[in-house]
């Protein structure tokens, strides 16, 4: 059952990733990310080689609409890699415990938010400073990077409250 919902989650953000978010004109300062809230909501218990792959096949198929030439791979693969140490050290839960299931507001509480919200400005940094590779205009690139990731907080917050009934059943 959980399995189908991932799958709807998964077809839904990049929809709205690829043929919303990516044409809607906003701003030149903002440009959510939305897909990264798919590798946050992956099952703790999931392996490190599991998450590389979902994070190395989201950050493929991320280049391809995209036409980003790798850049979404090279920022998914270190969230990807590091989601499980951050999880455990942003939320307190212990390595040793064998916690299962999804990390939701119900189940961490308070502590959920602090890690939503590091991850997504971890991802929102790694990706304008890749894109930008430079410090030049650094205030520029600040400013981009605040509004794309308040923006992107507040969508992922959206489609996480949209399925975290079903991910959580």
């Amino acid at each position: 059952m959980r399995a189908r919902v991932y799958i709807m989650l998964t077809l839904v953000v990049l929809f709205v990733q690829v043929f919303v978010l990516n044409n809607l004109s906003i701003s030149p300062l903002v440009a959510p990310m939305v897909y990264i809230v798919i590798l946050l909501m992956m099952p703790i218990e999931f392996s490190q080689w599991k998450m590389l792959g979902a994070g190395l096949l989201l950050g493929v198929v991320m280049d391809l609409t995209m036409g980003t030439a790798g850049l979404n791979t090279l920022v998914t693969l270190p969230i990807a890699f590091f989601r499980r140490p951050l999880l455990y050290a942003l939320t307190g839960l212990s390595p040793m415990s064998k916690e299962e299931g999804i990390p939701t507001i119900k189940r961490l509480g308070v502590r959920f938010h602090r890690y939503f919200a590091i991850v997504i400005v971890l991802h929102s940094l790694l990706f304008y400073f890749a894109e930008w590779l430079s410090f030049d205009n650094f205030g520029t690139l600040l400013l981009r990077i605040l509004c794309s990731t308040l923006c992107s907080l507040l969508l992922d917050y959206i489609i996480i409250m949209l399925f975290m009934k079903r991910l959580s059943a």
